[in-house]
Order: C-alpha cells, then structure tokens, then sequence
C-alpha cells in the first residue's frame, strides 16, 4: 500500500495532476510530521538559502498577504521533497517510480494528440494548455530514452512510449517545450556512450518524419497546423513582441524592487501598474522568463537563492552520473535541464500541478542516502 501510493503519485505527476498527486502522497506520510524538525537540521544550505529568500521576499511584499499564500504552496510542495528524501528507494523502486511517470506522460500525450485531431489546430488537453503540456512530454521523454538504453532486450513498450510522446510534443508547437528540449537532447548526446548517441539520432530522424508527416498533411486537407507553425518560426509573430515587452515590464519592476522583489508569485499584481505601451494583455501572472521573474518577483536575494540551488543540483547531478556511469541519470540529468530551459520561454513550473516536478527532480538528483 505504502509504495502503490508513490507510484500513483508518479503517475499523476505525469499526466499533469501532480497537485492532485503531491495531496494525496502528503496525507499518506502526514504521520512523519513530527520527524521534520530533524529533517530540517540536515537540510543543505542551498536549499535554505533558496527557501529563506523566498520567504523574505513574501513577507517584505507589498502584497503580503497573497505572496505568503502562495509561499504555504511553496513550503508545502518543499514538504513533499523532504518526505521523498526519507523514501526507501532502491534500484527496482525507483525504477518503477519512474515507469509510472512515463506511463502518465503518454497517456496525456495521447490525450493531447487525440484533441489536435479533433481541432486541427495543435495539441493540448481539456486542464493543461500546450505550453504545460510541452513541459510534460520533453522532460519525460529523455527518462523514457533512458529507459530504452537501460532495458534492449525489454523496451517494445518504451518505443511506443517514445512514438507517442514525441509526436505529442511536435504538436504542441511549444517552442519553450522544444527548445528546451533540443538543449537537453544535446547535452544527452554530448555526454551519452555510443548506444545513447545512436538511440538520439535514431529520435532526431524520427522526430523530422512525424513533423514532415503532419505539415505535408496539413497542407493537404487545409488544416490550421501549417499556418500555426509559420507563426512559430516568425520572429516579429506578434506573441514574441509581446514576450518582449513583459521582460522588459519585469525589468523596469526589479529596478525599482531590487533586494528582495515585489513579492512572491506577485508578478500579476504589480503588472498593470508597469505595464508598457502597446502590451495588448492587460493581465498578466508571470514574466515567461525565469530569471527576469525572479529578479522582479524576488529580487537580487530570491535570484541568487535560486541559481545556487540549480547550480547544485547539476553538480551533484553530473557527479553522480560520472560515477556510475549509468545512462538513466545522464538522461535525468537531461530532464532536469529540458524542464528548467522551457522556463527560459514560459513559468509553466509557476503552476502547482508542474511546480512540484522541480522538487522531485532535486529529490532524485541531489540528495545522497
């Protein structure tokens, strides 16, 4: 029972219900309340440092009550990273854990797939937009590669796994998801063995003839897929202008708030005061750049916080794969970077439901049993 709820944590986690997920996971291990306190003495400092700039810059916000809101989602999805550090898991667990997350990747992806063939338009699904929909499928898909290298004579499944979820992620047309994704699959191939080499060009061919196919289609039966694309590769498409003038919006907030931010996941109640000349949105909930959202949300402290976290992770991330060796954790480790590249484009991790997979991804890579 202990380890299905994990495993239903994982598989929720995605579909894009990890909010639904970390819920159900919490009050499975809300029994362990009372060990935090010596969990929270062993904590690394990166993280404490991360968490504590978080929490400064909510309660110094001029919207404090709303960022400190959010900062309880925050704590809460860091509680849900220390009850992970305490799982048990060894090699056949993690690997099941990591079996469910694909099973739950490509049966959004199918969902997404099936929606784009009923609007012709792209993919994305009834609760998950395309762009957090692209974040699922290019983090999950170098772990499903992982999978494939780590399992040739058992990975029929995998390979089905992989033709789905690719072919979700083309038609997402999310251009955060994809080129986050190329990053990673380059840093995959750049550190990978031979048999990862092969398994990404393989992916990379793969990937031009599902594109080709469905662009050569739209073409045919007149669907919007062709159009939608050209405005994918134009860059004056009017959705990069605008994305244009939000950076330059949060960095006009950070200017003005530069030690710790106007507050916590606050972005959207400051923007109408900044908001630039010929910014068509009236509203907005995030800066669709991490770093310049940090500066703006959390200032120079909550930024710092963040980039000494990342740079930990990656490190104790590289570390461990170059003393194993083992593809899976390269391909973790290309995840990792897939999901916080999209971020450079978007905040999808902003959302509760794919927020928590940066916490999970810290659990996996940089904590030492």
């Amino acid at each position: 029972m202990k380890d299905g709820i994990i495993f239903i944590f994982s598989f929720l986690l995605g579909i894009g219900g990890g909010s639904f997920g970390a819920v159900i996971y919490f009050l499975s291990n809300i029994y362990k309340i009372k060990n935090l306190v010596s969990s929270f003495k062993k904590l690394n400092p990166f993280l404490f440092f991360f968490m504590l700039s978080f929490f400064l810059s909510s309660v110094l916000s001029p919207f404090r009550a709303f960022s400190l809101a959010n900062f309880l989602v925050l704590f809460f999805m860091f509680i849900i990273y220390i009850f992970l550090t305490k799982e048990e898991f060894d090699e056949s667990k993690r690997e099941r854990f990591w079996d469910y997350f694909i099973f739950g990747t490509s049966l959004i992806a199918f969902s997404g797939i099936t929606v784009f063939f009923y609007k012709d338009f792209y993919a994305e699904t009834s609760f998950i937009g395309k762009n957090g929909l692209g974040t699922l499928l290019a983090t999950g898909i170098p772990i499903i590669q992982g999978k494939i290298i780590n399992n040739p004579k058992d990975n029929l499944w995998y390979y089905l796994c992989l033709f789905i979820t690719i072919t979700g992620l083309i038609l997402t047309m999310s251009q955060g998801a994809i080129i986050g994704f190329i990053v990673g699959e380059i840093l995959f191939f750049i550190l990978g063995d031979r048999k990862v080499k092969r398994n990404i060009l393989i992916l990379t061919l793969l990937g031009l003839f599902i594109l080709s196919f469905f662009l050569v289609k739209s073409l045919i039966v007149g669907d919007g897929l062709f159009s939608f694309f050209k405005t994918r590769i134009d860059p004056f498409s009017s959705s990069k202008t605008q994305r244009i003038l939000i950076w330059k919006t949060a960095w006009k907030i950070f200017l003005d708030y530069p030690i710790t931010g106007v507050g916590f996941a606050s972005f959207s109640k400051i923007y109408p005061i900044y908001r630039l000349p010929g910014a068509i949105e009236e509203s907005m909930s995030f800066a669709h750049n991490l770093p310049l959202n940090l500066l703006a949300e959390t200032g120079i402290l909550g930024f710092l916080g963040f980039l000494a976290l990342f740079i930990r992770v990656i490190f104790s991330g590289f570390k461990s794969y170059f003393k194993e060796k083992n593809p899976f954790i390269l391909s973790l480790l290309s995840s990792f970077l897939i999901y916080m590249t999209h971020q450079l484009f978007d905040g999808t991790m902003w959302s509760f439901h794919l927020g928590i997979i940066f916490f999970v991804f810290i659990a996996f890579l940089d904590y030492e049993k």
